[in-house]
């Protein structure tokens, strides 16, 4: 009589994605990417992320936001993240990769950032690998995007929107998010902005400046000052509107329904500030795999907090 085969242990990780309560554009530099000054907040909407050893590398993609067009091979930023893992890491695992999408696609909102920091912390788990410092190096390599997402909580980002600090916050708060059922990948949004910028159209004066106002309204914990200095630049607002998805009607009832309100729009998303912002990317292993209309998304924060660098991603054995 032979023994029994031990299953597989899948790993499920999750991060989540963001706004931007501040996002200043200038000009693409040689590698293509803008230079940024932002503030990202993480929202409390997750994306789900198991991986799970198999004999071949695979991706499924389910939940909410699982569109057709989502890419299953190396494009899809989960896969690119456990290959890039991979290659710095010397790992030689292959894993069936399974994302349950709660974040809409090509909204501006991180998701396929958040996916590839969930699937690094994952594989990080399986690997046996515990350095913070490799996981952050792999996610600057992926987009501009991961390195938040792997981090979480509230921060300022400079450069790319990779080299970040963590923001002093007080309270809780709380957005509406009015999605589109139309797409805005980020590159088209950002192309259109350059063809505008080009054009003469778009400019802003000041694109890089510091978002004082939004820091020191994150810094008291004042939901109306905060409202109040939410920030687009200009040119980012004009190339999304201008490209659809039903963005120029939404913004002009950013306060509708009382209270404070502030509107962004980058991707085919606005956000709207209802009231007085989550984690780092998460990880569980497990035995099992568990399994554009507005919606209200909680954000990061809950109580005052000042830390500095990456925080380690959360791992629970159950």
């Amino acid at each position: 009589m032979t023994g029994l085969r031990a299953l597989p242990t899948p790993v499920t990780a999750r991060a989540h994605g963001k706004i931007n309560l501040h996002l200043g554009v200038g000009d693409a530099g040689a590698d293509g990417y803008h230079e940024l000054v932002t503030v990202f907040e993480a929202l409390g909407t997750p994306e789900t992320v198991t991986l799970t050893p198999a004999d071949e590398d695979s991706v499924e993609v389910v939940g909410k936001y699982a569109a057709a067009g989502i890419p299953v091979d190396e494009r899809n930023l989960a896969l690119a993240a456990v290959i890039a893992f991979r290659a710095r890491t010397g790992w030689d695992g292959r894993v069936a990769i399974t994302i349950d999408k709660n974040v809409p696609v090509a909204g501006g909102m991180g998701g396929g950032s958040a996916d590839a920091a969930a699937a690094l912390v994952a594989a990080a788990s399986l690997a046996g690998v515990d350095d913070n410092a490799v996981l952050t190096e792999i996610a600057a390599g992926l987009g501009a995007d991961v390195p938040f997402a792997l981090l979480g909580g509230i921060a300022l980002g400079r450069g790319r929107g990779d080299d970040l600090s963590r923001v002093l916050s007080r309270g809780n708060h709380h957005w509406v998010l009015a999605t589109s059922t139309g797409e805005l990948p980020t590159a088209s949004v950002y192309g259109r902005m350059d063809e505008l910028r080009q054009a003469g159209d778009g400019a802003d004066a000041a694109r890089l400046a510091e978002p004082q106002g939004v820091l020191t309204a994150l810094a008291a914990g004042d939901v109306e000052k905060l409202a109040a200095h939410v920030h687009n630049d200009k040119g980012v607002g004009d190339a999304g509107t201008g490209l659809g998805c039903g963005l120029a009607h939404a913004g002009h009832r950013p306060g509708h329904g009382g209270g404070p309100a502030g509107r962004r729009a980058r991707g085919a998303a606005v956000r709207i500030r209802t009231h007085r912002g989550l984690p780092s990317a998460e990880c569980e292993a497990r035995a099992g795999v568990g399994g554009a209309a507005g919606g209200l998304a909680r954000g990061a924060r809950s109580g005052p907090h000042n830390g500095t660098g990456p925080g380690r991603p959360y791992r629970r054995v159950i």
